[in-house]
């Protein structure tokens, strides 16, 4: 069967709510092979996602126009024949590549105007082409809305929720490889910087790092080099902490991220990849965030201000210990989901 390619977004976690679209169409196009393309720093992740078989990497032309890389690309793309591409990013840079590669079909909102590089428009695009201002429907949303053709969803139909899954061979064989005792329950921390408003003040971290290290857990640290001063932060504090944000592979993190107990993060792309791993989660999100930016997955509490809280105010000042601990105290209570 001819295979089918996904343009998609390449930060982390706007890469991992693609996967909501792949669902849509491995669901469409039954036993077609679907690869995508996209950010070096998101590839490793695809081999993690159902129904993908392989994901291309544009290098170092992703956000910049990158002309030459693009062609490159499209020429290996060609000798692939792909019957259609989705153009989940709807920008003239992406439109290119499928368009030099020569695919038939070429999907996509065209939001820049960009007719003739995009061929086949969803239901909808004209209206999609017209609405000024923000936007009302969510980015996973919005990538289901091309893979479906801009047919609306039938009622009570449910949008699939992003997934990525580590087997429980390459989980185990990490937990081998770094000591790791299974028995033992983690704390999985992600912090980002806490000088972004998106993250929660340092002493509360510390302060519920310290509660689950005295009742016997492991705490963990993940993300890479913007949690680095954060993770030295909480070390200086707690010393037992142990700092997984120099793991040189994203796929390593996502081990860490699956063998923890139960997730505390704050907005962003790794906060993402642990909703979509299946596991326990607890996110700490500011005022009205929660529903435009945060996972989808059923599994995710969220803490967010007091909804008296006016919604302009989007730092997490107002979200207290208690109510991350008592939120982490309910995550673990909850049945784990099967696969995890």
């Amino acid at each position: 069967m001819d295979p089918i390619l996904v343009f998609c977004l390449p930060a982390i976690g706007d890469f991992i709510r693609c996967h909501s679209a792949i669902r849509v169409i491995a669901e469409k196009f039954p036993g077609h092979p679907i690869d995508l393309i996209t950010s070096p720093v998101a590839a490793p992740l695809a081999r993690l996602m159902p129904h993908v078989r392989t994901a291309w990497v544009l290098e170092k032309g992703y956000l910049q126009l990158g002309l030459g890389k693009r062609i490159q690309l499209a020429r290996r793309l060609r000798e692939q024949n792909y019957r259609a591409c989705y153009l989940l990013s709807s920008s003239t840079k992406a439109a290119l590549v499928p368009w030099l590669a020569c695919i038939r079909e070429r999907i996509g909102y065209p939001r820049e105007l960009q007719f003739g590089l995009i061929n086949r428009l969803p239901a909808g695009w004209l209206k999609s082409l017209m609405a000024f201002g923000p936007r009302k429907t969510r980015l996973f949303e919005q990538v289901c809305a091309i893979a479906m053709m801009g047919e609306k969803p039938v009622d009570g139909m449910r949008l699939p929720p992003p997934q990525m899954v580590i087997s429980p061979e390459e989980l185990s064989a990490w937990r081998v490889r770094h000591g790791i005792d299974a028995a033992r329950p983690v704390l999985a921390l992600y912090t980002s910087e806490f000088s972004n408003f998106r993250s929660w003040p340092a002493e509360r971290f510390i302060s519920v790092a310290a509660d689950h290290a005295r009742r016997g857990w492991s705490v963990w640290i993940v993300g890479g080099p913007r949690e680095r001063e954060a993770a030295a932060q909480i070390r200086a504090a707690l010393p037992e902490a142990v700092d997984f944000t120099s793991t040189p592979q994203i796929t390593d993190a996502m081990c860490q991220i699956a063998a923890s107990t139960v997730f505390l993060g704050v907005d962003g792309g790794i906060a993402h990849a642990a909703a979509a791993l299946g596991g326990r989660c607890v996110l700490i999100f500011g005022s009205n965030r929660s529903y435009e930016t945060g996972p989808v997955n059923d599994q995710v509490r969220y803490v967010e201000p007091p909804i008296s809280t006016p919604s302009w105010i989007e730092d997490t000042r107002d979200v207290s210990e208690e109510r991350v601990l008592q939120a982490l105290a309910d995550a673990v209570a909850q049945t784990r989901p099967q696969g995890v």
